[in-house]
């Protein structure tokens, strides 16, 4: 089989961080590349202005992003770059924070080396509760086929989360073209399947979690959450739901 990158984002100043996700992967048996994240702190304000759609995200995201997320997004969005450039038709990503499962590498591997895949995005961590243990259908999703001891599923939501996942270079080309501008985090950004044409995938049982033991790098949302916008922001926002709602809808009956 021919092998495939496997890479960790890691600022790089984060030692403790590394050496958790090192000691993962010898346990695991499995090697990556650690390429360094894009520290939000350190961006100025036309670093922010460059690649930062501030009407975009108070109407679709309800809030100013954060320069830890804007940094999180680039730090990705840089290794898709990388795919094209390169040419990697497909490539492991990983955020250092992770907690995994012994078959993961396994199941990874089973799927990256797929003679004809049907996904563009597989990705193995959520954190939404109605994906993590699905009550309905349409959270459960569509069971493709059994990836190791559970299954590959075709969901019709989305997933939130981005801790570990698969990315084809058809995926990455996609990202590259939909998301230039960012307006939300990176995990939410791909979620936006109506519009991205990216279908979601997962894993399930999931094999990888973010650890609830190591601090997060984003910050805290909550305050940015209770600020208080005019009507015009407001109103924009519920406006963008409902037309969210609608194209999902669509597109959802037009690709069964």
């Amino acid at each position: 089989m021919s092998s495939f990158p496997r890479f960790v984002i890691n600022l790089a100043h984060d030692i403790e961080r590394r050496s958790h996700m090192q000691a993962v992967l010898a346990a695991l048996g499995m090697s990556a590349e650690f390429v360094p994240g894009v520290y939000g702190k350190e961006l100025t304000s036309a670093d922010r202005e460059a690649v930062y759609d501030r009407e975009k995200a108070l109407r679709v995201y309800g809030v100013e992003m954060m320069n830890s997320e804007i940094g999180c997004y680039l730090s990705h969005y840089r290794l898709y770059e990388r795919m094209v450039r390169e040419q990697i038709p497909v490539a492991l990503i990983m955020e250092d924070d992770l907690a995994v499962a012994p078959d993961f590498p396994a199941v990874v591997e089973e799927l990256a080396h797929d003679p004809a895949p049907v996904w563009e995005v597989v990705r193995f961590e959520s954190q939404r509760g109605r994906v993590l243990a699905p009550k309905r259908p349409c959270d459960e999703g569509e069971r493709v086929r059994d990836v190791g001891a559970g299954g590959l599923y075709r969901l019709r939501t989305h997933v939130l989360g981005f801790g570990a996942y698969l990315i084809r270079l058809e995926g990455a080309k996609k990202m590259l073209s939909y998301g230039r501008r960012i307006f939300m985090p990176i995990d939410q950004t791909i979620d936006r399947f109506w519009e991205n044409g990216i279908t979601p995938y997962v894993v399930r049982p999931f094999p990888v979690r973010q650890r609830e033991d190591m601090v997060g790098r984003i910050g805290d949302r909550s305050n940015a959450r209770r600020q208080a916008y005019g009507w015009d922001v407001k109103t924009m926002r519920r406006l963008t739901r409902l037309s969210d709602s609608v194209a999902k809808r669509l597109y959802l009956l037009t690709h069964p």
